[in-house]
C-alpha cells in the first residue's frame, strides 16, 4: 500500500513538474516578445494590417476642334460571385437562385436562364470564391444587377464581387478612329493622338494608406503623407467633326463604288497646317473600317500629282516657259515606252496645256530640256524643299518619303530623270504630297500639318500649339503665279473638269499612278493596279483650304483621278464651303465695316453696362435690374416692375432667368440649352408663391 502511495506521488510531482516548466516557458516567450522580438512582430502586423496603393488619375479627354468629345474615360465594371457556403446559405441559395438565373439571363441574353443556373450550380458545389458572371458591364446596368436576389445583400452576405476599371471610349465611334488612336499601357503600344500625347492625358497617379479591418476590408488612413492623383488635361485637336463626317461618308461612298481596297481624304487649313478632317477606310470582311493610317503611313509612288512639284522645278529652271511646245502621245526613252492616257496623244502643244491634261510625254520632254546635262539640280529642288525628310508631325508611324538623287545606286541617267519627272522612281505620303500643294496655297509658305490645337487643364488652356514653318519660301513669286495658274487651268480646260461648276474656284491636279509597270516591262503577266488620286485647294483666288483624296486599286472600269478622286474632293469642299467658308467670305472687312452694337435679348442692366462700356458703344437704360432690348440698338427697358405677374424671359440665358423667378418666389425647371425660348407660364400671368414654371431653351 505504502509502495502504491509513494509510486503516485512520484507521478504527480512529475506532472507538477512538467507543468511549472511549460509555465516557465511560456513567460520566458512572453518577456522574449515583450522585450525582445517587439519592434520586429509590430512591423510585421503593420505590414499584413497596413499598405500603400496607388490610386490612378483620371486620363483626359480629347475634343474636336469645334468642341465635340471625341474620346473620354468611362467606368465600366467586372462582376464576380463569392459561391461560398460560409457567404450565403444553402437555404437562400436553394430558394434564390432560379430567380438569380433568370434576372442575369434578361439583362444578359446571350446565355439561357438554364445554363446560369448549371454554371452557378456547379460552381457553388466547389465552392468558388470569385465566379466570374460578366465583364464589361456599364454602371446602368450593375445599378441592376445591385437588386438581383441574393446579390442585393451585398459582398459579405450575397457574395457579389464588383471589380472597377477605366475604359477609353470614342463617342464617334469609327469617325477618325485611328488619328485618334489608342495608348495600351501593358505593351505601351501608342498610336494616334491617344500615343503622341499619353503623358498629358494620363495625368498622375496618387497614393493612400490603407488599413485592413474587420471581415477583410480596407479602408482608407489620414495620416498627412498621402498624395491626390492629378487628373490628366485634355487634348483640342484640329478636327472638325462636321467636315470630319462628310469625308468619311464621302470616301466610303467612293470606295463601295469602286470597289477599291482603300483610301484616304484629307482637309488642311491652309495658312496654319491644321488637319481639320482625316479618313482612312480599308476593306475588311464587315465593309469599310479605319484600320490604319494610310494618309499618314502609306508611302507611294505618287504618280501625276507629282507632276506639279516636277513642273515648277522646270519653272525654276528658266529653261522652258509653259507656252513652249511639247510632244504627246507615245515616246521612246531608252528601252521603256512612255505613253500618254490618251495613247493618240494631242499632237504638239504648249506645255501649260500638256500641264493640263496631264500628259507624260509633254512633261517629261520639259524635264529633260531642263535638266538632262545637269541632273542634279533637278532633285536639288526637292531636296531645297524637304521632300526627301520625313516631316516629323506629332503622330508615330509616318511613312518615310524617298527622292533618291544621282548619287543612288539605282539612278539611271536615261531614265531616273524623265521618269520621276511623272512621279515615278520615287515615294511620298498623301500627307506629304498635300502639303506641298498647301504651300502653294499658301503664297510659297510651307507649315508643318498639325492635329493638336491646345492642351488644357479643367478648362483652363496650359499650351497653345503655334503653326511651324518648314520653308519660308519653296519657289520664286514669278515661278508660284505660273504654278497657281496652271493648277486653275486643270480645273478649267483639264482632266478635273468635273469640278469647274463649284459656285467657288478650285485649283488643282488629278494624279493616276501604277502598280505593276515594273513586272509587266519585263514580260511578267501581272494585273495592273492603280491609284487615283487628287489634290488642291480651294476657293483658288482666296485659298482657304486644302485637300488630298486618294483611292488604292479602284475597279468597275474607272481609275483617274478625274472621275475617281476628284468627287470626293467636291464632296467635302462643298461641305466646308457650306457650313465653314461661306459666312466668312461674305463678312465685310473689319476695316470697311462699322461696328455694330452687339445684340443681347435681356439680362442684368449692370452687365449690359459693363459689356458696352468695355466696346466703347453707348448705352441707355430704365435702372430695373433685368432688362431687355427696345426698339432701338443699344436701349434697354425693364422687364417688370411688378412682382405680383409672372415676367416674360422668352430670350434671356438660363442663369438671368432661373434668377429673376427664384427671387420672385417661384420654383424653376430647365430643359436644353441656350436662351429661354419658351415658358410654361404665360407672362403677365398672376403669381402663386412657390408655384412651378418649366422653361424650354434652344
Amino acid at each position: 500500500m505504502e509502495d502504491n502511495k509513494k509510486h503516485m506521488h512520484n507521478r504527480i510531482y512529475v506532472v507538477y513538474v512538467v507543468f511549472l516548466l511549460f509555465a516557465i516557458a511560456i513567460v520566458a516567450k512572453i518577456v522574449d516578445v515583450m522585450f525582445f522580438e517587439r519592434d520586429y512582430l509590430i512591423s510585421i502586423s503593420k505590414k499584413q494590417s497596413i499598405r500603400v496603393v496607388n490610386v490612378n488619375a483620371i486620363r483626359g479627354n480629347i475634343y474636336s476642334a469645334d468642341s465635340c468629345l471625341i474620346a473620354t474615360s468611362i467606368p465600366l465594371f467586372t462582376i464576380r460571385m463569392d459561391l461560398h457556403p460560409s457567404v450565403t446559405s444553402n437555404d437562400t441559395f436553394r430558394r434564390y437562385i432560379r430567380p438569380l438565373s433568370d434576372s442575369l439571363a434578361r439583362i444578359f441574353p446571350q446565355k439561357s436562364a438554364q445554363a446560369y443556373y448549371n454554371e452557378l450550380t456547379a460552381a457553388r458545389k466547389k465552392g468558388k470564391r470569385t465566379f466570374l458572371i460578366k465583364k464589361n458591364i456599364t454602371y446602368a446596368q450593375l445599378q441592376r444587377i445591385q437588386t438581383f436576389p441574393i446579390l442585393k445583400k451585398g459582398q459579405f452576405k450575397g457574395g457579389l464581387i464588383i471589380e472597377e476599371f477605366e475604359s477609353r471610349a470614342m463617342p464617334y465611334k469609327e469617325l477618325s478612329k485611328r488619328t485618334i488612336g489608342y495608348y495600351n499601357a501593358n505593351s505601351k503600344v501608342a498610336v494616334g493622338i491617344e500615343g503622341a500625347y499619353n503623358s498629358d492625358l494620363a495625368g498622375i497617379s496618387g497614393q493612400r494608406l490603407m488599413e485592413k479591418i474587420a471581415n477583410g476590408v480596407w479602408k482608407p488612413v489620414r495620416n498627412g503623407n498621402e498624395s491626390e492623383p492629378e487628373n490628366g488635361k485634355d487634348i483640342v485637336t484640329t478636327i472638325d467633326m462636321r467636315v470630319q463626317d462628310v469625308a468619311e461618308s464621302a470616301l466610303q461612298k467612293c470606295l463601295e463604288e469602286n470597289e477599291a481596297e482603300f483610301g484616304c481624304a484629307i482637309l488642311m487649313e491652309v495658312s496654319t497646317g491644321e488637319i481639320r478632317a482625316i479618313a482612312n477606310l480599308q476593306k475588311t470582311a464587315n465593309g469599310y473600317k479605319e484600320q490604319r493610317n494610310i494618309a499618314i503611313g502609306e508611302s507611294v509612288e505618287p504618280g501625276s500629282t507629282f507632276k506639279t512639284i516636277s513642273m515648277m522645278a522646270i519653272l525654276e529652271q528658266g529653261v522652258c516657259d509653259t507656252g513652249m511646245m511639247v510632244p504627246t502621245g507615245i515616246r521612246q526613252i531608252a528601252d521603256r515606252r512612255m505613253i500618254d492616257s490618251k495613247r493618240e496623244g494631242y499632237g504638239q502643244i504648249s506645255l501649260k496645256h500638256a500641264f493640263e491634261v496631264s500628259s507624260n510625254v509633254g512633261i517629261s520632254y520639259a524635264a529633260m530640256m531642263s535638266f538632262e546635262n545637269k541632273q542634279a539640280a533637278f532633285t536639288d529642288f526637292f531636296y531645297r524643299n524637304k521632300l526627301n525628310e520625313p516631316q516629323n508631325i506629332e503622330l508615330k508611324g509616318e511613312g518615310r518619303p524617298y527622292i533618291k538623287n544621282t548619287k543612288d545606286k539605282t539612278w539611271s541617267k536615261k531614265i531616273s530623270l524623265p521618269w520621276m519627272s511623272i512621279g515615278y522612281e520615287t515615294k511620298m505620303t498623301p500627307l506629304q504630297i498635300l502639303t506641298f500643294y498647301n504651300a502653294i496655297a499658301n503664297n510659297g509658305c510651307m507649315v508643318k500639318p498639325m492635329f493638336v490645337k491646345e492642351v488644357r487643364r479643367a478648362g483652363d488652356m496650359v499650351e497653345k500649339k503655334e503653326p511651324t514653318v518648314m520653308v519660308k519660301q519653296i519657289c520664286s513669286s514669278k515661278t508660284l503665279a505660273l504654278m497657281q495658274d496652271l493648277l486653275e487651268g486643270v480645273v478649267q480646260n483639264g482632266t478635273a473638269k468635273s469640278l469647274k461648276k463649284s459656285p467657288y474656284k478650285v485649283a488643282g491636279k488629278t494624279g493616276t499612278a501604277q502598280d505593276g509597270y515594273k513586272e509587266v516591262k519585263q514580260g511578267k503577266q501581272v494585273k495592273m493596279r492603280y491609284r487615283a488620286s487628287f489634290a488642291g485647294y480651294f476657293p483658288a483666288d482666296d485659298p482657304r483650304y486644302s485637300c488630298m483624296v486618294m483611292v488604292f486599286n479602284p475597279q468597275k472600269g474607272r481609275q483617274y483621278g478625274g472621275e475617281v478622286a476628284a468627287p470626293v474632293f467636291k464632296e467635302i469642299a462643298d461641305k466646308v464651303y457650306a457650313t465653314l467658308l461661306q459666312m466668312d467670305i461674305e463678312t465685310p472687312d473689319a476695316h470697311d465695316s462699322v461696328m455694330q452694337v452687339p445684340y443681347i435679348a435681356a439680362g442684368n442692366d449692370n452687365d449690359f453696362r459693363s459689356i458696352y462700356k468695355y466696346l466703347g458703344v453707348s448705352y441707355s437704360s430704365e435702372d430695373g435690374g433685368m432688362v431687355r432690348q427696345g426698339q432701338d440698338a443699344g436701349n434697354y427697358v425693364a422687364i417688370s416692375g411688378n412682382k405680383n405677374i409672372v415676367p416674360n424671359v422668352r430670350g434671356m440665358g438660363a442663369r438671368d432667368a432661373v434668377y429673376l423667378l427664384e427671387s420672385l418666389g417661384m420654383k424653376v425647371g430647365i430643359s436644353g440649352k441656350g436662351k429661354v425660348f419658351q415658358q410654361s407660364i404665360l407672362p403677365g400671368t398672376s403669381i402663386v408663391r412657390g408655384q412651378y414654371i418649366q422653361l424650354s431653351l434652344s
